[in-house]
């Protein structure tokens, strides 16, 4: 786990670094001239809660759900993304936002008819690259301030999947892919600069398959519920 926690936090701070870039875009830019501007670019930051289900395989490698409110439960992580967003015209905008998230939660089995092992310890883990896609609706403007609704798809893919030497308590996601729907509401404002913003946005995912690829013998997997972020963006 410590070795994915490593690989994931070299590719947020490769992420962080690229904000150095954003002043010499941004005296590019004259003041009250980002909404008439085609294209912005930028960074994310993000905080989120992501609800967890746990399964269990069996010999036929069929995934069960573990009894509910005992083995769910919603796990604290971290998001990076870069921007890019596209002007469609006075009130909508194109927004791509790929970029990787991170959580992780310890796990406790209890009252459970499955062997378990009590020297081992279980963990949630989540590497993930992320591909959101949005439309951002601007229906009012005030000066340099303005309040959105964004709503779009994410595709995402589990780097945890790829490997094959992960700890022996590591409880990775069902299903490496991931398709879910967003919905957030955001606000803006222009300095000099650059725009600085913050954002509220909620996932929801589709359901997961109940067959597990017979490579993959793990005792414990878990799927992403609905997940809740708070976060903070600057364009330029």
């Amino acid at each position: 786990m410590v070795k994915h926690i490593n690989q994931a936090a070299l590719l947020l701070c490769i992420s962080l670094l690229s904000i150095l870039s954003l002043p010499a875009h941004a005296q590019e830019q004259e003041h009250g001239g980002f909404e008439s501007k085609k294209v912005l670019y930028g960074l994310h930051w993000g905080f989120t809660e992501n609800w967890v289900d746990l399964y269990y395989s069996d010999i036929e490698c069929h995934a069960h759900a573990l009894e509910q409110g005992n083995h769910s439960f919603y796990a604290s992580g971290l998001r990076v993304s870069v921007i890019g967003d596209f002007r469609m015209g006075n009130h909508f905008r194109l927004r791509a936002m790929p970029g990787v998230s991170v959580f992780g939660r310890s796990w406790e089995p209890t009252g459970l008819s499955i062997p378990t092992s009590s020297t081992i310890d279980y963990n949630v883990i989540n590497v993930c690259g992320e591909l959101p896609v949005d439309v951002k609706w601007i229906p009012f403007r005030w000066g340099d301030r303005q309040l959105y609704l964004a709503s779009g798809l994410s595709y995402s893919f589990d780097f945890t999947s790829l490997s094959k030497y992960l700890d022996e308590g590591a409880i990775r996601r069902l299903n490496a892919h991931d398709l879910r729907y967003t919905c957030g509401v955001g606000y803006e404002f222009d300095t000099r600069l650059l725009r600085l913003g913050v954002e509220l946005k909620a996932t929801f995912g589709l359901p997961s398959p109940s067959v597990i690829s017979g490579t993959r013998p793990d005792t414990f997997y878990y799927h992403t519920g609905p997940s809740f972020s708070f976060g903070f963006n600057i364009e330029a």
